[in-house]
């Protein structure tokens, strides 16, 4: 019995050795998870236990129903690789947006419009402008106008309507045949003064400028415009156009402190007021003899003792008083001042040293 289980068991060693030399050797392809499928022919058949497998890297797409395919790993790779710069590219668009804003296109600036001051010809070759006639302080008076409507000239009062249409005449004729002169006063203020051919009358005198060229300029256009033949009646005019007004006056102490001085200077003889501290009260105009001077002074002392006088202001609201003849001749015209109460302080030191001055002759 001892053969029978040695043969036994010999069996059984040769049929395990031979087994485990059946594992050597594949004789099928390696299985999947499912043991019914098997790999693609992409794998060799049968490989020895140091070899490494070819496999085809070549994947096959499937569509799958309610999905994408899946791409292989360096696809994947390559997508994740380009996603960053992608990104990087698009924060570097945004840094560009934030560091260079969009240009707010600049509103066009409009340019304020100039105002032409060239004075306006007409087609016969004369310069367009117009004069005013107007009542004021009682009184008519008119004014002459450039076609920029700057005042150039103001008259004298005249008792009615009439009478300033008149004045116009006189005034063109003497602007041809008259002189004008320049004048300035302690304050350096400058107006000129249209007279007569013999400057033994004024016609009229202009506004107060800051200079004797702006006086001279002022001139010119008096000459440039004069020959208007346009002429308008208005029934008033704005406060701030007035001119003249009759001034309010206070009762006065006559003195015998003051005196007059009559003088000549450039061939024409003046008179000079001076109060009792040498003040200057007012200059007269110009006369052609020393006894035409004399003769003037007491159509002045007249016209003092009536108080023919008006308080004028210039455009630019400087004031100073006028002196007028019974017959509305501007006599005088006083100094300028800044303000109105200057000028009415003014006339009642004139009336105080006028009457009774004693006269000087030099």
């Amino acid at each position: 019995m001892c053969w029978f289980f040695k043969k036994r068991n010999k069996n059984k060693e040769m049929e395990k050795q031979s087994t485990r030399n059946e594992e050597h050797k594949i004789v099928s392809n390696p299985r999947v998870n499912d043991p019914n499928r098997f790999m693609e022919s992409g794998i060799k058949k049968s490989y020895d236990k140091d070899e490494t497998p070819d496999i085809d890297t070549q994947v096959k797409k499937f569509d799958w129903p309610g999905s994408e395919p899946k791409q292989n790993d360096e696809g994947n790779k390559q997508k994740n690789q380009e996603t960053p710069k992608n990104t990087a590219v698009l924060k570097e668009s945004e840094k560009k947006e934030i560091k260079e804003p969009k240009k707010v296109q600049a509103k066009a600036t409009v340019k304020p419009k100039t105002v032409d001051k060239t004075p306006i010809k007409t087609s016969n070759g004369k310069y367009l402008g117009k004069y005013e006639i107007y009542p004021e302080a009682g009184y008519f008076k008119f004014r002459l106008k450039a076609s920029n409507g700057e005042i150039l000239a103001v008259s004298f009062p005249y008792t009615s309507e009439k009478g300033a249409f008149s004045g116009i005449e006189t005034f063109k004729k003497n602007v041809d045949s008259g002189k004008f002169e320049i004048y300035t006063d302690k304050s350096n203020y400058s107006q000129f003064i249209l007279m007569n051919s013999s400057g033994a009358r004024t016609i009229i005198v202009g506004e107060f400028y800051n200079n004797v060229k702006q006086a001279q300029s002022a001139v010119e256009s008096v000459k440039k415009f004069y020959a208007s033949e346009k002429i308008e009646v208005l029934s008033k005019i704005s406060e701030a156009d007035i001119r003249e007004e009759l001034a309010e006056l206070e009762k006065v102490i006559e003195s015998t402190t003051g005196k007059y001085e009559i003088y000549e200077e450039n061939k024409n003889y003046y008179i000079k007021l001076k109060a009792n501290n040498a003040q200057v009260l007012f200059v007269s105009q110009g006369y052609a003899s020393k006894a035409s001077a004399k003769q003037g002074l007491e159509t002045i002392k007249k016209a003092i003792a009536e108080n023919r006088f008006t308080v004028g202001k210039d455009k630019q609201n400087r004031y100073q008083f006028n002196l007028y003849s019974s017959t509305n001749q501007l006599i005088l015209t006083g100094e300028t001042y800044p303000i109105k109460t200057s000028c009415v302080s003014a006339i009642n030191s004139v009336r105080k040293f006028a009457l009774k001055a004693k006269v000087i002759e030099k």
